[in-house]
């Protein structure tokens, strides 16, 4: 009899600020992407569900408490990677979610030796470890669509005010 090997699932928090920049965690040397910034994931433990792993793996290598960018889990996917070479240690699948901080202040946590938020043109300039790049990539292009279609609701909202001259409506 042959033992079988599993894939392992990860999921990646891509941790939003206030002011749209994400949230990277610097891996720690001697380590697999040592020194190399990435999204702060981590393996989804037996028993636990995604949106639990996400705030515990938050928690654990940034010090910040999070939630769910959208009320639902499926509203914040931003994709799933599964391309078995993606991590170079095993076949990991990662799941990523856009998060809102909900409390705490950055202080670097496991296997990390330092955390920052950065804007999409200044994680160009990072070395990226795994296949984050195209996940920060994926969210970037997320939150600009939903920040244009949200702009262009309110645009046509407050445009249908003018025209109707009502006020007591709120867009």
């Amino acid at each position: 009899m042959t033992n079988q090997k599993n894939a392992y699932v990860d999921v990646n928090p891509v941790i939003v600020t206030s002011d749209q920049k994400i949230v990277l965690a610097k891996r720690i040397q001697g380590i697999v992407g040592g020194g190399k910034w990435h999204l702060p994931g981590g393996r989804v433990q037996y028993k636990e569900t995604l949106e639990v792993t996400l705030k515990r793996i938050a928690y654990t290598k940034t010090n910040l408490k999070i939630k769910l960018f959208y009320p639902l889990l499926q509203e914040s996917l931003v994709g799933i990677y599964d391309n078995p070479e993606r991590d170079p240690r095993e076949h990991v699948i990662s799941i990523a979610f856009l998060c809102k901080i909900t409390e705490g202040i950055t202080k670097p946590g496991a296997k990390v030796e330092a955390v920052n938020s950065f804007s999409e043109t200044e994680t160009k300039n990072l070395e990226i470890a795994f296949d984050h790049r195209k996940t920060i990539e994926d969210a970037s292009s997320i939150l600009k669509k939903n920040s244009s279609t949200t702009k262009d609701e309110h645009l046509k909202c407050y445009t249908n005010l003018m025209e109707s001259k009502v006020l007591n409506v709120v867009c």
